[in-house]
């Protein structure tokens, strides 16, 4: 099934040509990257396929009903809020569920309040939902729920944006730079949890062990007198050039 097309997209800036007429698509189940040589357009195509910019030609086509989310490299993350507030401003309708019975939680001498929420919990199945969103944010190293954004480091703020897309559960994710701002652990977790849940990926990283042990397909925007996006599977001897360049192992993981 396919979640995303990018149909014949093009982008200049004066009278520099980013890309001309580039084309792929994304698939429900892959996990791709995306690798092109720095300033060939990488940040603007993510832009375009997330809508925060426009291509001079072409289109991109999102599936109707499809749940998309952009892990970009600013915080859009708001500083008055705190880690568990941040977690909880969604449309998630489990989430808002959990944000009831936490709130009743601190309220038990109002007895109606609290088993409204608690028959809440059960009608939307949230119990588990609830251990697994509190277990992404400790591995992701933010234990500290009341701490406020405005406080939080850099980092801190990247990982705390990256929870709330995996706690919300896309169905397409993407990613620019995922492993910046985690550490070796961190890292290894978000190999596994991507390793076995049903989340279709899209990604720019530089991190090439990551890549490997992520994705199952490899695109890359190949820099020639006609800017082209090539699919590696198609064009093998393109990536091998792409290989030495980028030092990416290019070869389809099982």
């Amino acid at each position: 099934m396919n979640y995303l097309s990018v149909e014949n997209i093009s982008k200049s800036f004066g009278e520099r040509t980013l890309f001309d007429n580039i084309s792929f698509g994304i698939n429900k189940d892959q996990k791709i990257a995306f690798i092109a040589k720095n300033g060939s357009g990488k940040t603007t195509i993510m832009s375009i396929i997330n809508g925060l910019d426009e291509p001079d030609t072409g289109q991109v086509v999102l599936r109707k009903g499809i749940r998309m989310a952009f892990l970009s490299q600013d915080n859009k993350l708001q500083e008055e809020l705190t880690i568990e507030e941040s977690i909880f401003a969604s449309d998630n309708e489990t989430l808002k569920v959990i944000e009831a019975y936490e709130k009743a939680l601190e309220n038990p001498d109002d007895e109606e309040a609290y088993q409204k929420a608690f028959d809440g919990m059960d009608q939307h199945n949230a119990w588990d939902f609830e251990t697994q969103y509190k277990q992404i944010l400790f591995k992701l190293k933010l234990e500290d729920f009341k701490l406020k954004v405005k406080n939080l480091s850099g980092g801190q703020k990247k990982r705390l944006s990256l929870a709330i897309i995996l706690i919300n559960r896309p169905d397409l994710l993407i990613l620019d730079e995922p492993t910046n701002h985690l550490d070796l652990e961190m890292i290894e977790w978000l190999e596994s949890y991507f390793s076995k849940e049903n989340i279709t990926l899209f990604m720019v990283t530089h991190d090439r062990f990551f890549l490997e042990r992520v994705c199952n397909e490899i695109i890359g925007c190949v820099v020639s007198r006609k800017r082209e996006l090539q699919n590696r599977n198609r064009v093998r001897k393109t990536f091998m050039k792409l290989k030495k360049k980028h030092k990416v192992v290019v070869r389809k993981i099982k």
